[in-house]
């Protein structure tokens, strides 16, 4: 193996003494090469080769050639490509053969070597690496329509395409992405047919083809493919007639509606929806046609889905379809026709809801009539109650009732962020208290987790006295989180002129709760007093800290506090 690997290096002295005299690459630069390419012809000559190492390889001398190309630029340098790039490129090329001969179940290394032959110019290989990729891999439909995909697209030959797909299609009866190609072909071959009686047989020929292909395929995606590919060309109107009748022989599935109204909207027209265009409106025919068919076939199909679809298809109309006004009013039409039909999807009603407010043509009581209804079809979508809150902000008691309401279905996170939305947008401060004493009957793990929110939207909205209050109901029910007293501290401190006894009071009250495990609270509370307190009382605190704290936690705090004092 080492002098097959040497004899392989030697071949390669050539190109490196030309990149040195060329100034391509240093000294230093050319040994590394040299090292690594001798490093992977070791991999791939052992006996036991791994996919990795000509990967790896491949990919090495890949960006060789991509790095020699941009130093070349850079230089201004055109000569010795012969003895340098066309060089690797040879050599990759055998590596590539070895590579497929030792992995020649995997399909992928012969469509990268189809890559890197197009791409260093080696065209007249790829025949001959699709026939050998066809003898292993002819089970797979891909590999046909590869083959077919050379011949027409890079060597021109649509009569070898179609010959590669004929036999792929022989192999594969049921394969539709070889009839779409084949049907594509025979209109293709069609359109540059100059004769007319060769022009008639080369669209009676694509006519059999998508026939034949519907026998075997089932599915109506096939068809709109189909669809889509004759009205590409545009050349024979019996064909794309045929497919469109097919298509809407095919409407009892939901597909079809949707896809007929895209295509509506394009200019092709069916004239058999003509019957469900019921009402006039100011829009374009192709609009009109549009919704028509949506309404349609949402009344034989009602599904959330469908009236998404609906929607976005009018959101994303074309300027040259209809004006700015038109499309909002035909947004507004298909979003009220689909709540009303009880078909509006969570995110839809989001949507909805932020146009109408947006666009301020809708009444407070046409905006509760909407909500209303909203909710009765989704009672657990948290952001309709918020809607209705929000509506009803001023109002008390509909704020309490919807509350009540919402509590009875909604999950117990759910009931957390409403509380939290209704106290983030109360304005009237008697409102919002009437709104805690409710509070304080709900389920009292809601409780719990609101208490931090509520402490501070209450002195928000009522002052010191009322954040007293509540702070003190806080404390004798606990547990109470460490937040509920940092917030009361805060608010302590930040008063003109702090009172210290109350700001000692929730430092009690936060060790009291907190003082087992948490040496930051004792910390904090020493802090408070040797720079606003007594500083006399530190030592008792510190004392009551090291009975207090757990065994774990004594060692922890007398290293803190000993670094506090070095600080």
């Amino acid at each position: 193996m080492a002098e097959q690997v040497n004899q392989r290096i030697e071949g390669m002295i050539n190109e490196l003494e030309q990149m040195r005299r060329t100034n391509l690459y240093e000294d230093d630069e050319i040994r590394e090469i040299s090292r690594k390419r001798k490093e992977f012809e070791y991999k791939i000559q052992r006996r036991i080769k791994e996919k990795s190492d000509f990967v790896q390889y491949i990919a090495f001398e890949l960006a060789l050639l991509e790095d020699i190309s941009l130093r070349r630029k850079q230089a201004k340098l055109g000569e010795k490509k012969k003895d340098i790039e066309y060089a690797i490129a040879k050599r990759l090329n055998k590596v590539f053969k070895q590579f497929i001969f030792r992995f020649q179940n995997d399909i992928a290394i012969y469509f990268e070597y189809i890559k890197f032959c197009q791409a260093v110019g080696f065209d007249y290989a790829v025949s001959a690496i699709i026939d050998q990729m066809l003898r292993v891999h002819g089970d797979k439909p891909k590999t046909w329509q590869l083959a077919s995909k050379w011949e027409s697209k890079e060597q021109n030959n649509l009569e070898n395409a179609r010959n590669f797909l004929l036999k792929g299609i022989h192999r594969h009866p049921n394969s539709d992405i070889l009839y779409l190609d084949l049907f594509d072909i025979e209109l293709m071959i069609a359109f540059k047919t100059e004769d007319e009686t060769e022009k008639a047989k080369n669209f009676k020929r694509a006519d059999v083809v998508w026939r034949n292909g519907m026998k075997n395929i089932p599915d109506v995606n096939y068809l709109f493919k189909l669809c889509d590919i004759s009205l590409k060309y545009g050349v024979n109107e019996d064909i794309s007639n045929s497919i469109k009748q097919e298509i809407w022989n095919r409407r009892s599935e939901k597909r079809v509606w949707s896809y007929i109204a895209s295509k509506e909207l394009e200019g092709y027209h069916w004239k058999d929806i003509e019957e469900y265009v019921s009402e006039e409106f100011s829009y374009s025919k192709e609009l009109n046609y549009y919704i028509a068919v949506y309404e349609e076939a949402l009344m034989q199909f009602p599904d959330e889905n469908l009236s998404t679809m609906y929607i976005h298809g009018l959101l994303g109309l074309k300027d040259n379809l209809c004006t700015d006004l038109q499309k909002i009013c035909a947004v507004k039409q298909a979003w009220f026709f689909s709540h009303e039909n009880g078909l509006l999807s969570n995110d839809m009603y989001v949507f909805g809801i932020k146009m109408l407010k947006l666009e301020g043509e809708i009444t407070e009581t046409q905006l509760n009539e909407v909500l209303d209804t909203a909710l009765a079809k989704n009672p657990l979508y948290r952001y309709l109650w918020e809607e209705k809150i929000l509506l009803h902000k001023n109002d008390e008691d509909v704020i309490l009732k919807t509350l009540k309401d919402a509590t009875k279905i909604l999950k117990t996170d759910d009931v957390r962020c409403l509380w939290n939305f209704v106290f983030d947008n109360i304005e009237s401060h008697m409102v919002f208290k009437n709104c805690y004493s409710k509070l304080q009957s709900c389920e009292s793990v809601v409780f719990m987790t609101l208490k931090p929110t509520l402490l501070k939207k209450m002195y928000e909205h009522n002052g010191l006295k009322a954040a007293r209050q509540v702070y003190e109901e806080c404390i004798r029910t606990p547990p109470t989180q460490e937040e509920v007293h940092s917030i009361m501290i805060d608010i302590e401190m930040n008063q003109e002129k702090p009172s210290l006894k109350n700001v000692r009071k929730c430092y009690e009250a936060l060790v009291q709760h907190h003082g087992k495990s948490n040496i930051k609270v004792w910390m904090d509370y020493i802090n408070f007093e040797q720079k606003y307190g007594n500083a006399q009382a530190v030592p008792s605190i510190h004392r009551r800290a090291i009975g207090m704290l757990d065994k774990n936690s004594v060692d922890d705090f007398i290293k803190a506090q000993t670094l506090a004092k070095l600080n």
